[in-house]
């Protein structure tokens, strides 16, 4: 069992809305759903984009559970304002619905 303090991390859950403005053009907003107590870890792993072999900061992020997450939203961290895409939501505990893990990837502005 986790000490006091374990998730003390917030992170915001926010999924995306698509619209059209009066241009046409598709645009996308994100609403936030949920406000999460996190433990965050991050993990380094290696990626090939246009320039070669570089390096990521992927984080796992370890939270309550809450059936609104899924893999198609993201996360915002509430001090950093850092963004991160969330590649996988599972729950660790065979379907007991205690808590959440998100592997999520930051997105570089």
């Amino acid at each position: 069992m986790a000490g006091a303090g374990y998730r003390r991390e917030r992170m915001i859950y926010q999924t995306p809305s698509r619209s059209t403005d009066v241009a046409g053009q598709q645009t996308v907003t994100w609403s936030d759903v949920v406000t999460l107590a996190c433990a965050i870890t991050p993990t380094q792993r290696e990626v090939l984009d246009d320039l070669g072999v570089s390096v990521r900061t992927d984080i796992s992020v370890e939270s309550s559970y809450h059936a609104g997450v899924v893999a198609k939203g993201r996360l915002k961290h509430t001090v950093s304002l850092s963004i991160y895409n969330i590649m996988s939501v599972t729950d660790p505990d065979a379907g007991r619905k205690r808590r959440l893990r998100i592997l999520a990837a930051e997105i570089v502005p």
